[in-house]
């Protein structure tokens, strides 16, 4: 005897087949998600290093019309302010890059110095200026390091590492 009766719905069975996939697909997507700060750091990093770089081309241009390409020290004025250069380029120092790229900076006294602004901001002589994201020291492997040395081949010099954003 056949029965009338037809069924609609899901069986106990079939929904918590898919709630148990869903659970699994969420733990592999979870640490995706939970990694967009790092992501956010990082392209912070870059767009500074992206700025610091086009302000430089700015300056060095300036520097040229000046004739201040060669000189180990010198200065230029752009948009009323007065920035130091070295062979052309930014001179790496806490109190200059301020001026030449915008930005909320901390110029530091020393590496491990807290500071509520966007950028710490830290001379290391013979190394150039450390720039490093609120939260972070210069130790901890999230930062930009600018450097201009006048007898190199390309003066200005941009290291970003990002391994410990």
């Amino acid at each position: 005897m056949r029965s009338s009766y037809s069924q609609r719905g899901f069986t106990l069975i079939e929904l918590v087949v898919v709630i148990i996939i869903l659970g699994v697909l969420a733990v592999v997507a979870a640490p995706k998600f939970l990694n967009l700060k790092t992501d956010a750091v990082t392209a912070n990093l870059q767009s500074l290093q992206a700025s610091l770089q086009s302000a430089n081309s700015l300056v060095y241009s300036k520097a040229a019309i000046d004739s201040q390409t060669s000189l180990e020290s010198g200065e230029v004025e752009v948009n009323g302010v007065k920035i130091a250069t070295t062979v052309g380029y930014i001179t790496a120092s806490k109190v200059n890059i301020p001026k030449a790229v915008e930005g909320d900076f901390a110029e530091l006294a020393s590496p491990a110095e807290a500071f509520t602004q966007d950028w710490g901001i830290y001379d290391v002589p013979n190394s150039g200026v450390y720039i490093f994201p609120q939260g972070y020291d210069i130790n901890s492997n999230c930062n930009l390091r600018y450097s201009v040395t006048a007898n190199a081949a390309e003066p200005a010099f941009y290291d970003l590492t990002v391994t410990g954003c």
